[in-house]
């Protein structure tokens, strides 16, 4: 690994008048050679890729509306509400998408499936639970302090940055601010046979999200089910599950079933009724 020898005051410097410029607005073209400047052409920027094994289990949530509470719900009605949403419907850039582009965030556990959903103030909540059928590789992001990474300070500030740029909350209106993440992604941490990201998580800055490279989940994970739940207030934020939901394989449509039930400790042993 080449090693940039650019006074850390210099790096800081460098690091707030990207910021400036990049709440002016900045491309992706103009991101990858501002990012670059920052540390120097010399700098080789360190990555990670990790190696899930099989059987991972991986959360997505979807408020659900407190008028939707006849069966079959409204939000979840078929097996494509239960995946990523369809690219017409991504009108706004995401942290790691494009407009009109589509890719499967997940998180590692479901509470903070539910904080990244903003579903904390519905009184329900589907929580989406996928399971990796091949071992996976996925690039790290953040948790710079668990990995295998050289512990030197121009690496520690290389991921320091990247923990700001990620964790930043970006309000309504302000999308294009994302072209940053999405740049450094699919630029610095974008691998032949890589299936995901794994960035910190915005809502749970000690948790970690994972997102799947567009195309990759349907190749990688299965759909085990959903999960119906209620969420109790107090700092243990338990999980009531009211039902839970499978799929028809051939017409896709949603199936609910009562706890309990044949289908429930089939698809979803763990839960005591």
């Amino acid at each position: 690994m080449f090693a940039s020898k650019i006074a850390t005051k210099e790096l800081d410097k460098r690091i707030a008048a990207f910021r400036e410029r990049a709440e002016r607005g900045i491309d992706k073209k103009e991101c990858i050679g501002a990012v670059s400047e920052i540390f120097g052409d010399v700098y080789s920027f360190p990555t990670e890729l990790t190696r899930y094994g099989a059987g991972g289990t991986f959360y997505r949530a979807r408020a659900i509306p407190d008028d939707d509470h006849i069966i079959p719900l409204r939000t979840m009605m078929q097996i494509g509400d239960a995946w990523e949403p369809p690219s017409r419907v991504v009108t706004t850039p995401g942290r790691l998408n494009a407009e009109n582009q589509s890719i499967l965030y997940c998180a590692e556990e479901p509470q903070v499936a539910i904080d990244e959903a903003r579903a904390r103030g519905n009184r329900r909540t589907a929580i989406i639970v996928y399971r990796s059928v091949r071992p996976l590789l996925i690039a790290s992001i953040g948790d710079y302090e668990n990995s295998g990474l050289p512990k030197d300070p121009r690496t520690k500030l290389f991921f320091s940055f990247l923990n700001h740029e990620f964790s930043k909350v970006i309000s309504p209106g302000r999308e294009a601010r994302y072209t940053i993440t999405r740049t450094i992604a699919e630029t610095f941490f974008n691998y032949p046979e890589q299936d995901a990201w794994r960035y910190r998580s915005v809502q749970s800055n000690k948790k970690f999200n994972v997102a799947f490279l567009p195309g990759k989940q349907r190749t990688c994970l299965t759909l085990t089910g959903v999960m119906i739940c209620r969420t109790t207030p107090g700092p243990k934020r338990s999980l009531l599950v009211d039902c839970v939901v499978s799929f028809d394989e051939i017409s896709g449509e949603a199936r609910y079933h009562a706890l309990g039930s044949e289908m429930q400790r089939k698809i979803f042993p763990s839960i005591r009724n």
